[in-house]
C-alpha cells in the first residue's frame, strides 16, 4: 500500500529472490513517460505505447508498450529502455512532442494560410457544392463513362468543373 497524489494505491508484491518489491512511486518523477496500471500491476511506456510502430520490438520496446513491466527490482531496465538518442522510445517521444506543438498543428497550418489561398478554397468549394445540387436536381449522373484526359467527355461533374 502506497500512498500517491492523496490517494492509497495497493500495488501488489512481487517476489525476487525472496525480497518484495513493488512498483516505486518515485519514479514517476523521475521518468516523465512512465505510466503505471495498478489492474495489471504493471508499468508502461506513454510515448511507446501511442506511437508503437512495428520496430517498437528492438530494446524491449514491446514490453512497455503492450506487455506491461513488471520487473520491479530492475530499476536499470528503465534506462535501457530509453537508450540512445535515436532508439524507438526517443522517436515516439519526438514523435509525442511534435503532436504537441501547436505551431504544428493542422489547426495552426490552416491559419498560416494567407487571405488569397482562403479565397480561392472557398471558391472552389462553393463551385463544387453548386455543381452538386445542379446534377442532383437534375437528376444527372456524375461519371461519364472514360474520364481520362484523353476522353472528350469525361462526365458531368468534372466538365461542368473545368
Amino acid at each position: 500500500m502506497v500512498l500517491f497524489n492523496q490517494k492509497i494505491i495497493n500495488f501488489l508484491s512481487s517476489d525476487f529472490y525472496g525480497d518484495l518489491c513493488h512498483f516505486n512511486t518515485d519514479w514517476f518523477r523521475e521518468y516523465d513517460w512512465l505510466e503505471c496500471s495498478v489492474t495489471k500491476d504493471a508499468a508502461f511506456c506513454l510515448y511507446c505505447y501511442l506511437f508503437q510502430d512495428e520496430s517498437i520490438n528492438q530494446g524491449g520496446g514491446d514490453v512497455f508498450s503492450t506487455i506491461g513491466f513488471t520487473s520491479w527490482n530492475k530499476k536499470r531496465s528503465l534506462e535501457v529502455h530509453i537508450g540512445n538518442p535515436n532508439s524507438v522510445h526517443n522517436q515516439s517521444r519526438r514523435n509525442c512532442e511534435d503532436l504537441l506543438r501547436q505551431k504544428q498543428s493542422i489547426q495552426g497550418a490552416f491559419a498560416k494560410q494567407s487571405d488569397q489561398q482562403k479565397l480561392e478554397y472557398r471558391t472552389h468549394l462553393e463551385a463544387a457544392i453548386n455543381v452538386t445540387r445542379y446534377l442532383l436536381k437534375q437528376g444527372l449522373s456524375f461519371r461519364g463513362h472514360r474520364e481520362d484526359v484523353s476522353s472528350s467527355n469525361r462526365g458531368n461533374y468534372i466538365e461542368l468543373l473545368t
